[in-house]
């Protein structure tokens, strides 16, 4: 071989050997850290802020859909895996079964028999004897985690309607359960597509690559976080199934921000924007909260309601091309209008109040780190004496409002906005029950109750 060659051989060897070296090394490296994460799961550190437990008594004004209503916003699901609890829905009622980590013990188990609208019949199912009342688990105020204001309700894959999971690969990553965790064809699309307009406006990540990139890397767009996210890819991709994968991914997704606080997850985005649980989403429920993917804020459905129907039909769409839906399906969801929950005002999730347990949690418990330890914090605070209390206060200041508007229509200058506060206390025990800071904590998260 000619000096110039073997030079050239012996370089390219070199380069191999370092090559792989660093490639064995930064693999290593992340595999540790990503095996690290999952054997203590993800989400693991998540503190958590609970309300009072709901009491209902015998005599009571209710239905079945309240009390299933309440167990859900609950965490409560239909399924007996569920670790929280779960509950079975019957026509004169409904059975009640406290989980492994309830506020309550599994011997608590017990149905409400309804009639008329009325509770009639409260039975404790351990010894099958009657009573007067019935506390229902403590609802999921918001969770705290990595120092932001995120409600998450973790889900499993087998808890997912077939519907959501196929809207979501529809419009993010059609060959996700065919392909290794890269997928060569929209790479190579994504690329032609990007080179012939000039632009880079063509995404090739696969849902894997999203969730590694989400879960573990900085959102900078740069060589070095590519590389690592394309190990991290390779790495999940050996360790996990498709749908292990598919369900970590379905529990971080960022879907918008609903009033005060983040919405990670479709768990939690299924209960702030439809108002149920994840398993009874219907068709074009799972096709908006799949188009809110790609760009949550600006399709956000309570801000831009068209937008997210526009998406949502895009979805539909590609849903019908992939064979996932027939025409007739198609059509009807197409035509279904946008319905959402009818909770829209933030104040109902209690931020000033949470933020009041933050600061007692900090002056009070120095040594311990409620963002990086799964604590759970029950409090005092009753959900639906504060989403009355919420109601009260928007009808009053519309009255204060006017009243205000008259009177400076005969003067000069700007209509000032009145503020508000509002503060209920237990009759008996003096515990807090509801708490209202001001008319907007997005514009003001100065609390005028304190």
């Amino acid at each position: 071989m000619h000096p110039v060659g073997k030079f050239f051989a012996f370089t390219f060897l070199i380069a191999l050997i370092v090559g792989l070296g660093t490639f064995v090394y930064f693999y290593n490296y992340y595999a540790r850290l990503i095996d690290e994460k999952l054997a203590q799961g993800p989400f693991a550190l998540t503190s958590a802020i609970y309300a009072t437990p709901q009491k209902i008594a015998l005599g009571e004004n209710a239905t079945v859909e309240d009390i299933v209503g309440q167990l859900v916003r609950s965490g409560y699901t239909t399924s007996r895996t569920n670790t929280l609890g779960w509950y079975n829905e019957r026509a004169d009622g409904v059975e009640i079964y406290p989980g492994g980590d309830s506020y309550f013990s599994t011997g608590d188990a017990g149905v409400i028999k309804i009639a008329e609208g009325r509770v009639q019949r409260i039975i404790l199912l351990s010894d099958n004897t009657e009573r007067t009342e019935y506390s229902l688990e403590p609802e999921l105020v918001t969770n705290l985690f990595d120092k932001k204001r995120e409600k998450r309700r973790l889900v499993r894959f087998k808890d997912l309607p077939k519907d959501l999971v196929n809207a979501i690969v529809s419009v993010e990553d059609k060959h996700f359960f065919e392909h290794s965790g890269f997928d060569p064809l929209r790479i190579v699309k994504s690329a032609w597509v990007d080179l012939t307009t000039q632009t880079r406006s063509q995404g090739s990540s696969t849902l894997t690559m999203q969730l590694a990139r989400g879960l573990w890397l900085t959102p900078e767009k740069t060589i070095k976080r590519k590389a690592a996210e394309s190990l991290i890819t390779i790495h999940l991709e050996s360790k996990l199934t498709k749908e292990e994968i598919f369900e970590y991914y379905a529990n971080y997704v960022p879907l918008g921000r609903r009033g005060s606080f983040n919405i990670h997850g479709v768990g939690e985005a299924a209960q702030a924007y439809f108002g149920k649980d994840v398993k009874s989403l219907t068709l074009e429920e799972s096709a908006t909260l799949a188009g809110l993917i790609q760009q949550p804020s600006a399709r956000n459905p309570f801000r831009w309601p068209d937008r997210a129907k526009t998406r949502r039909n895009v979805v539909l769409s590609l849903m019908l091309s992939n064979k996932y839906v027939d025409e007739r399906r198609y059509a009807e969801a197409k035509a279904a209008e946008l319905v959402l929950s009818r909770t829209t005002n933030d104040s109902t999730d209690a931020p000033y109040f949470v933020d009041l347990v933050n600061d007692t949690l900090q002056d009070k418990f120095q040594d311990h780190d409620f963002q990086d330890k799964a604590y759970r914090i029950y409090t005092s605070i009753d959900m639906e004496l504060q989403r009355d209390a919420t109601e009260a206060v928007r009808l009053g200041m519309q009255e204060v409002d006017k009243i205000i508007a008259r009177v400076h229509k005969r003067k000069d200058g700007t209509v000032p906005e009145a503020q508000v506060s509002l503060v209920a206390l237990d009759a008996e025990t003096g515990e807090l029950r509801a708490l209202i800071g001001g008319r907007n904590y997005g514009q003001s998260q100065l609390n005028r109750g304190l």
